[in-house]
């Protein structure tokens, strides 16, 4: 992958690890079809982190993020929810990526259950694929012609007889989506193909066929996901309750349960902001994919190279440092991120939970993310810089010192975005190499 935003690791006792890639609901100036240009559909991205996977270090929260593909990233503001829930409980945000924006919410339901019984699209029982979060992904609907699509396929399940047939009912779905990009999708439009179709929800209709309960849902938003599809009342009185996650997308499922909804009022939140933000240059990391139907997966301690590895984007970035300020309020003041950097925060920890309490953790953050694909547009420059009150993307860049971000807070450009990044050293590694003439 050239592109898939950035990354999530925290510390879990013995070293970081990787949590999951976030922010995939701002792609700056990504063609998605021919009318429309990805980037304001949601700035605010909800991550769950469980609490095996974040422990106190001497007294704080360790939390990286780093940006390692060919993206420059714009961070407005970064926070950590702490999420305490009683025995017999358990918490999830919906980790989505859907064209309507949907408000970020921690959901409280009780601890899932897999699904009874799982079959492809050709019947095949996948069952055992299913059942548990282990890595194991479904893919037996092959490959396509361009990466990230393939051909129309679903997988039905079946919750059994144990399923709730009262009051809120989540089917829980855990997986990850190989993503087209700008060209892929503009590839897409310029023959006979086939275009993305987003998941829908198939419930049957009662006369031994399928319709639409649920349609335009998305996909899980990136590596390694979760999302939430609200199953009671779609279904009629004395229909069987199977249902059908259907798409063209290539989304591999890991899990596939159900859950009660509880009261969210169960949970107790408590926000933090960093009390330490630094940004840094760390290099590019290696990644590595188990099989074809795993995700790319980085490695923190492995780093691949800490030279120019991008065409990365032109302009004005933050200089390395102290950044809190700029992380500390949704303002559009940001932290403007190249590809090698990372931010290294860290978070005081609260008051623990009650005895036999569980504490988890939801990373929250605003902001934007543009890749260097050429059909993204304005995708060889930082400039134009985004902005909460702008609804398109579409004016081109000018000259900085024009640009509506800066007018408004002119004093960031000599105080933080002073690190002026171009690609002459990427250039430079594609040339050849011309011995010294005697």
């Amino acid at each position: 992958l050239k592109g898939s935003c950035p990354f999530l690791f925290t510390y879990d006792g013995t070293g970081m690890q990787f949590v999951s890639d976030f922010m995939w609901s701002t792609p700056l100036g990504m063609y998605i079809n021919a009318q429309d240009k990805g980037g304001f559909l949601q700035t605010t991205d909800w991550v769950k982190i469980r609490g095996d996977q974040l422990v106190p270090r001497d007294g704080y929260y360790d939390v990286r993020v780093n940006a390692n593909l060919w993206e420059t990233h714009y961070y407005d503001s970064m926070a950590l929810n702490v999420v305490d829930h009683p025995p017999g409980t358990e918490i999830f945000v919906d980790e989505r990526f859907a064209v309507t924006p949907m408000v970020p919410e921690v959901y409280v339901t009780e601890p899932p259950r897999p699904v009874a019984r799982a079959w492809d699209d050709r019947g095949q029982d996948v069952t055992a694929t299913v059942q548990a979060v282990d890595a194991h992904y479904l893919d037996t609907f092959g490959l396509g012609q361009f990466q990230g699509v393939t051909r129309d396929h679903w997988v039905e399940v079946d919750l059994g007889d144990g399923a709730p047939r009262t009051g809120p009912l989540w089917l829980v779905a855990r997986g990850w989506v190989h993503p087209t990009d700008s060209s892929i999708n503009f590839a897409l439009e310029q023959g006979h193909h086939d275009l993305p179709r987003v998941l829908v929800l198939e419930v049957p209709d009662g006369q031994g066929g399928w319709k639409v309960g649920k349609p335009a849902l998305g996909f899980p938003a990136g590596k390694d996901k979760t999302i939430l599809i609200r199953l009671d009342g779609i279904t009629g009185p004395g229909v069987t309750r199977r249902f059908r996650l259907r798409t063209n997308l290539e989304v591999y499922w890991d899990y596939l349960g159900y859950a009660r909804g509880l009261d969210s009022g169960l949970a107790r939140q408590r926000w933090l902001t960093p009390e330490a933000a630094e940004l840094r240059f760390r290099g590019i990391l290696a990644m590595t994919q188990a099989d074809k139907s795993s995700p790319e997966l980085p490695h923190y301690d492995q780093v691949l190279r800490r030279t120019q590895h991008w065409r990365d984007l032109i302009g004005y970035y933050t200089r390395f440092g102290d950044v809190r300020e700029l992380l500390a309020r949704v303002d559009d003041r940001y932290v403007i991120m190249n590809a090698g950097d990372e931010i290294a925060l860290r978070f005081a920890v609260p008051a623990g939970p009650p005895p036999g309490w569980q504490r988890d953790f939801v990373w929250a953050c605003d902001g934007w993310a543009k890749d260097g694909d050429l059909n993204t547009r304005f995708s060889k420059t930082v400039l134009p810089l985004p902005a909460h009150d702008l609804k398109t993307y579409i004016t081109p860049p000018g000259r900085l010192e024009d640009d509506p971000v800066y007018r408004r807070f002119p004093q960031d450009w000599e105080q933080y975005h002073t690190r002026y990044v171009t690609t002459d050293l990427y250039e430079q590694g594609l040339r050849p190499f011309a011995p010294p003439q005697p």
